[in-house]
C-alpha cells in the first residue's frame, strides 16, 4: 500500500467511521464491543499508508493492545451478565473495575499509556490525528455510560495529566510531544466524564478545532523533530504559536476556555484538591508549549510571512483566536 491513495483507503475510512457509530448508538455492552471492533479493522490497514517497516510494527503492537483491552471487556460483559442476568445492569464493582481499566486502556489513559507513545514515535500526521481523536470518541462514550468508580477515574485523570505533562519535558520528537499532550488533554476530558458529558464534549470539540490546523502545519512546512522549528520556513509563524498557546490553556485563547469552564464546574462542586491537580498538570505542559512558542519567534524575520496552506484554515483559526468574546458570555449564562 504504498500509494497515498489507494482507493480502498476510503473503504477502511468508512468502516472505521461506521465501527465509532455502531458504538455511540448502541444500547448495551456486547454491541458496543461490535463497534470497537469493526473501528479496529478499518484503522489497522490505515495504519500501514505507506508500507513501511517501522509502520508494520505500530500497527501490530496496535492490534495486540487493542485485542487485550477488548478481551478484558467482552469478559467482564459475560461476568456481569452471568452474575446478574442482564446486559445493561452495572451493580458488580469488580467486573466495573475490569470494564473500567480496559476502557482507560483503549484510551492510552495512564497508568496504562505505556503503549501510545511507542507507535506514535514514526507515525503520519493524518493517521497521528485519527488516533488522537477519532479513535478515542467510541470509548469515551462508555465511560460516560458507568456510574461508579468515581474517585478511580479522577484518580486516573489525575496521573493521565501529570504524566502526560513531565513525559512531555524532555522530548525531541513532535509527535511525541502531541502525544503525551494528548494524555495531558485526556485527563482533562475524564474529570467530567461521570459529572456532565456535554462539557467533555465541549473539551473534546475544541481540542479537535485547535488540532487539526496546527498538526496540518507542523506536519507541511516543520518536520518531525523539534530543532527543525528553527530552521527557515515559508509558515505564518504567529498562527502556529496561537495555536500552540491555545493549545496549552492560555488565554484569551479557544484552549482557556475549555479549561476555565470545566474549573468552575469543579470549584462550584467544592473539589478543590482535584482542581489543583489538574493546574499543577496544566502549569509543567505550560514549559514545553513555552519552549516550542520560542522555538517559532527566534525567527522573527519569517514571521510575518503568507502562507497558502492557511486558507483553509481561516475559520477554525479565527474561532481560536476570537474564543473569548465568542464563547466566554455563552459559558456564564450555562452556568449561573
Amino acid at each position: 500500500m504504498n500509494n497515498k491513495f489507494f482507493p480502498s483507503n476510503f473503504l477502511f475510512i468508512l468502516i472505521m467511521i461506521l465501527g465509532t457509530l455502531f458504538s455511540l448508538s448502541s444500547s448495551h455492552w456486547l454491541t458496543m464491543w461490535m463497534g470497537l471492533e469493526l473501528n479496529l479493522m478499518g484503522f489497522l490497514p490505515l495504519m500501514n499508508i505507506k508500507g513501511k517497516m517501522l509502520e508494520a510494527e505500530a500497527s501490530m503492537k496496535y492490534f495486540i493492545i487493542q485485542s487485550m483491552s477488548s478481551s478484558m471487556l467482552i469478559f467482564s460483559s459475560i461476568m456481569m451478565y452471568m452474575l446478574n442476568i442482564s446486559w445493561y445492569s452495572m451493580f458488580n464493582s469488580m467486573m466495573n473495575i475490569l470494564i473500567l481499566l480496559s476502557l482507560i486502556l483503549k484510551l492510552g489513559g495512564a497508568p496504562l499509556h505505556f503503549w501510545l507513545p511507542s507507535i506514535t514515535k514514526q507515525m503520519p500526521w493524518s493517521i497521528l490525528f485519527l488516533l488522537l481523536t477519532w479513535q478515542k470518541l467510541a470509548p469515551l462514550f462508555m465511560l460516560s455510560l458507568m456510574n461508579s468508580n468515581f474517585m478511580l477515574i479522577m484518580m486516573i485523570s489525575i496521573m493521565s495529566t501529570l504524566i502526560g505533562s513531565l513525559m512531555a519535558l524532555n522530548q525531541t520528537n513532535m509527535q511525541m510531544i502531541i502525544t503525551y499532550s494528548s494524555i495531558s488533554h485526556l485527563g482533562w476530558m475524564m474529570t467530567m466524564i461521570l459529572l456532565n458529558n456535554s462539557l467533555t464534549l465541549f473539551y473534546f470539540i475544541n481540542y479537535i478545532i485547535i488540532s487539526v490546523p496546527l498538526l496540518h502545519l507542523i506536519s507541511s512546512s516543520m518536520g518531525n523533530h523539534l530543532f527543525m522549528l528553527s530552521q527557515k520556513n515559508n509558515t505564518n509563524n504567529m498562527i502556529t504559536i496561537s495555536l500552540i498557546l491555545s493549545l496549552a490553556g492560555l488565554p484569551p485563547l479557544l484552549g482557556f476556555m475549555s479549561k476555565l469552564i470545566i474549573l468552575i464546574s469543579l470549584i462550584n462542586m467544592q473539589m478543590f484538591i482535584l482542581s489543583m491537580f489538574m493546574l499543577l498538570g496544566t502549569l509543567i505542559s505550560l514549559y514545553f508549549y513555552l519552549n516550542l512558542s520560542l522555538m517559532l519567534m527566534v525567527k522573527s524575520y519569517t514571521m510575518f510571512k503568507k502562507n497558502k496552506n492557511i486558507k483553509n484554515y481561516k475559520s477554525l483559526i479565527s474561532l481560536n483566536l476570537l474564543s473569548s468574546f465568542i464563547f466566554y458570555p455563552i459559558i456564564m449564562m450555562t452556568l449561573n
